[in-house]
């Protein structure tokens, strides 16, 4: 018989030796078929083996790939062949100890749901600071020489007197000076101390939800946004603490207009003790396309100020991280490489301690060292993709439940990042199984088949 017809006849039934066996005597071809001859040995090593069909699977898979590179007249189809049956083998083994997988598939979608989160967290409030900061509507930013740009706390102030000299620059159609604070005493609260009146003229107005403006220039009230009213439940009329005083609830606006609690800026500069001072000044002009123009007026006037359009206000908003965030995420992103490649690891030493014989059956049939690590680090790929994919959906669930819970949280999870996560999955799925594929490769077949 062809060669050809020899390897025709060894694909017949892949999944089952017998029928290949008694294909192969009904056609007098056993003889000539030694890859067939070493499954027939195989079997009588397996006939008392309670995983027989997981290990004879594996031979079969090695005795295709062995008749494949036999025959060059079909070899591309038959590795193809091949390929296929090596991914179902690599799933057959996943399933094979089902909760020894789905543990390493927790402890790595664990892995992927730490990086999201925490980045998407911080992410999530610096974008929506910087999207808050651009729907106040202002066209120019005056800020005092050297102020930060994050989480300013009003460290950085100018007098008030110095924006309204604005008022003389022809291209200025209004002014509004701002002092902002930063409430931590529940959660981080960004909050502004405005002048009513010329804030509207800045930015258009408020959008009123519940109640209404500020009955006096001087009176302990505030007004806050639906986010914030939503997660404190709060109503028109009620008291809420701020910097130790008790403010009135004078009305609920609808969020994105720069802060998330405002307050009448006379009565914040008297709390806080800085009296006729600003952190910014809000500028809007009558021509808004003509901001450069605006902006180097303002600078002559003002020569040290920084001056910044919207656009590039909110771009330093969404490009500047607060003070030791990136190297927080730098660890926790590290911490969370370790534990995914310690859970493939532990999950991989103890699978290759189980199929010591099966490595053994694999050896013996001729399978070199670089097919065995091959084998172990699919598996370890299939386990890193499947905890991918489990991370991303607890994500998203983690996304949902906190902004549920807490509506002034946004959390963004963005592609990019998602990417990342896979790839660092990825190298530490690799890297954790390193190890027990080296070993599982050097293993001697001799000592392995006699493996109890």
């Amino acid at each position: 018989m062809s060669g050809s017809k020899r390897m025709m006849v060894c694909r017949i039934a892949s999944a089952n030796g017998k029928a290949r066996l008694r294909a192969h005597r009904r056609l007098g071809t056993l003889k000539r078929c030694r890859f067939c001859t070493w499954q027939l040995r195989v079997l009588h090593l397996l006939r008392f083996e309670n995983s027989a069909n997981l290990r004879l699977q594996s031979c079969l898979f090695r005795c295709s790939w062995a008749s494949a590179r036999s025959f060059d007249d079909s070899s591309a189809a038959a590795k193809g062949s091949f390929r296929q049956m090596i991914n179902r083998f690599v799933l057959a083994n996943v399933l094979h100890r089902p909760l020894r997988a789905l543990v390493g598939v927790l402890v790595i979608s664990l892995e992927v749901l730490m990086i999201l989160m925490v980045v998407g967290i911080s992410r999530g409030m610096i974008v929506e600071t910087a999207q808050r900061q651009n729907g106040i509507g202002a066209d120019v930013f005056l800020r005092p020489p050297n102020a930060s740009v994050i989480f300013s706390t009003g460290s950085d102030r100018m007098p008030t007197a110095d924006g309204e000299k604005l008022t003389s620059v022809s291209s200025v159609k209004a002014i509004s000076p701002v002092l902002t604070q930063l409430e931590t005493s529940d959660g981080l609260v960004n909050v502004f101390g405005i002048d009513y009146a010329s804030f509207v003229a800045v930015s258009g107005g408020f959008t009123f939800v519940a109640g209404g403006a500020f009955s006096g220039e001087t009176v302990d009230e505030i007004l806050i946004d639906d986010l914030y009213w939503r997660s404190k439940r709060l109503e028109v009329g009620d008291t809420h603490t701020l910097k130790g005083r008790a403010f009135k609830v004078a009305g609920v606006v609808r969020n994105g207009k720069g802060a998330r609690v405002f307050i009448p800026i006379r009565t914040l500069q008297e709390l806080t003790g800085w009296n006729g001072q600003a952190t910014m000044t809000l500028i809007k002009l009558h021509d808004s396309s003509q901001t450069e123009a605006a902006i180097q007026a303002i600078q002559k006037l003002l020569p040290g100020y920084q001056v910044n359009s919207s656009q590039e206000w909110v771009s330093l908003l969404m490009n500047t991280s607060p003070p030791g965030l990136d190297l927080f995420i730098y660890v926790v992103v590290g911490i969370a490489v370790v534990i995914g490649s310690f859970a493939i690891f532990l999950s991989m030493y103890t699978t290759i301690a189980e199929r010591t014989r099966d490595i053994g059956i694999l050896k013996s049939l001729g399978a070199s060292k670089a097919y065995i690590m091959g084998l172990i680090l699919r598996e370890s790929v299939a386990l890193s993709f499947l905890g991918l994919v489990l991370g991303v959906v607890l994500a998203v669930a983690g996304r949902s439940l906190i902004e549920t819970l807490i509506p002034t949280q946004r959390v963004q999870i963005s592609l990019a990042w998602i990417a990342i996560s896979g790839l660092l999955v990825v190298v530490s799925g690799v890297a954790g199984a390193l190890y027990p594929a080296f070993q599982a490769a050097s293993k001697d077949p001799l000592v392995a088949l006699a493996y109890e």
